[in-house]
C-alpha cells in the first residue's frame, strides 16, 4: 500500500455532526489536531528550560510552537464558523477568504451573542499576537523591534523563548474560553490525548493549563533563580450560547474505528535506522568534541 493512501485514515478525528441537517452535516473540529501539538510542543520547551545545565536552554522550537498555538486559535474560530454556516446554510468558501478579524466579526453576527466581553479584553491580545505571528512567519526582522501594548512577546519574534510560548498559551486559552459555550450541550474547549499505562484518555486543555503548563513554567523559574513579567491569569467571561443552535441540536463524534481500506500491519522488526544514519554522518567529522565545536561553513 502507498503511504500516501494512509492519508485517508481519519482515525481518531473530531468532528461535529448536526442530525437534523441529515448525515453529511458535518465538519472536522481541526483545532483539537493543532492545540495537542501545541500543547506537547509547549511541554518539550519548557522541560528543555528545567533541564538547563551549563546555561539556560530557551527552547529548540519556540517560534514552531507559538506558530502552532495560533493556528490552533485561527482553526478554532474557523471551526465554529463552519458549524454555523451548516447551520444558516451559508458558504464557507467566501468567508474562509477573509481576514481572521473580519471572520471573527462574521462569526458574531451569525451567533447573535454579545460581542463586548470578547471585544474588550481577548481581542485586543489577539491583535498582538497577530503583529507577532505575522512578523515570524513572513520574516519581517529588522533592526526595529515590534511593540506590544497588551502582552509580553518578544520584540523581535526570532529572538524568543519559554515566556512567548507562556504568552501565546495564554491568549489561545482566553479565546478558547470565550467561546466554548456558545453550542448548548456541548464543551467546545480542545482535548489533549494522554497515555496512561497501555491506554489514554482525554483531558480538557483549561485543565491542563492551570494544574500543569503553568506550576511548570512556574517551578523552572524558581529552580534556575528566574522571573518573567508574563502574565499567566486567564479570567474570561464565558460567551452566552448562540440562539441559532437552540433547536438544532449539534453532536460531537470522535473515529475510534479505522477503515479496513486504511489498515496496515506495520511491522515487528525492531531497527535503528534513523539512529544508524546519524552514526554515518558524526563518523564523517573528527574534532575536540571536549573542546572545540565545529561551526557553520558558508564559503564555497
Amino acid at each position: 500500500m502507498l503511504l500516501e493512501q494512509l492519508r485517508e485514515n481519519d482515525i481518531g478525528n473530531t468532528v461535529a455532526w448536526i442530525p437534523s441537517l441529515g448525515p453529511n452535516a458535518m465538519t472536522c473540529l481541526t483545532y483539537m489536531q493543532f492545540s495537542q501539538l501545541a500543547f506537547y510542543y509547549s511541554a518539550q520547551q519548557l522541560e528543555q528550560l528545567e533541564m538547563s545545565i551549563d546555561q539556560i536552554n530557551q527552547g529548540n522550537a519556540v517560534q514552531a510552537t507559538v506558530g502552532l498555538w495560533f493556528m490552533a486559535i485561527e482553526s478554532y474560530i474557523n471551526s465554529i464558523l463552519r458549524i454555523s454556516c451548516l447551520v444558516k446554510d451559508v458558504s464557507f468558501d467566501e468567508i474562509k477568504k477573509k481576514e481572521l478579524d473580519a471572520r471573527i466579526k462574521i462569526l458574531f453576527d451569525m451567533l447573535g451573542v454579545d460581542k463586548i466581553p470578547f471585544y474588550s479584553g481577548p481581542l485586543q491580545m489577539l491583535a498582538d499576537f497577530k503583529m507577532y505571528r505575522n512578523e515570524l512567519f513572513h520574516d519581517r526582522t529588522n533592526d526595529k523591534s515590534l511593540v506590544f501594548h497588551k502582552t509580553s512577546f518578544s520584540g523581535n519574534p526570532f529572538f524568543a523563548n519559554q515566556v512567548d510560548v507562556m504568552q501565546a498559551v495564554v491568549i489561545a486559552m482566553q479565546v478558547f474560553n470565550s467561546f466554548r459555550y456558545v453550542i448548548p450541550r456541548v464543551d467546545l474547549m480542545p482535548q489533549v490525548v494522554i497515555s496512561k499505562e497501555n491506554s489514554f484518555f482525554y483531558e480538557k486543555l483549561d485543565v491542563l493549563f492551570s494544574k500543569l503548563l503553568c506550576p511548570y513554567f512556574q517551578a523552572c523559574l524558581l529552580k534556575h533563580a528566574l522571573t518573567s513579567d508574563v502574565d499567566l491569569h486567564v479570567d474570561v467571561a464565558c460567551l452566552s450560547e448562540s440562539p441559532i443552535f437552540l433547536n438544532v441540536p449539534v453532536e460531537i463524534l470522535v473515529k475510534a474505528v479505522p477503515d479496513e481500506k486504511c489498515h496496515v500491519v506495520p511491522s515487528r522488526e525492531k531497527t535503528r535506522l534513523g539512529e544508524e544514519l546519524f552514526g554515518l554522518i558524526r563518523q564523517g567529522v573528527t574534532f575536540d568534541t571536549e573542546n572545540n565545536f565545529k561551526d557553520a561553513n558558508f564559503h564555497r
